[in-house]
């Protein structure tokens, strides 16, 4: 059986705790924003660059 590595992508709940905002208003800014993503092992991950560009320009203002 091959198993693939999981990429560096982000979950919901990585970036909720790293940013200390709800999972819920992840969802809302991943879905304004279009993040891309991608599903592996059932989970749904993130792009970083998507994340980080949209989060440090909300947080920067």
């Amino acid at each position: 059986m091959k198993h693939q590595a999981v990429s560096a992508g982000l979950t919901a709940a990585d970036i909720a705790s790293i940013w200390r905002i709800p999972k819920g208003t992840v969802y809302r800014y991943a879905h304004l924003h279009q993040w891309r993503r991608y599903k592996q092992i059932g989970r749904v991950y993130y792009h970083p660059h998507d994340v980080t560009t949209t989060l440090d320009q909300m947080h920067s203002a």
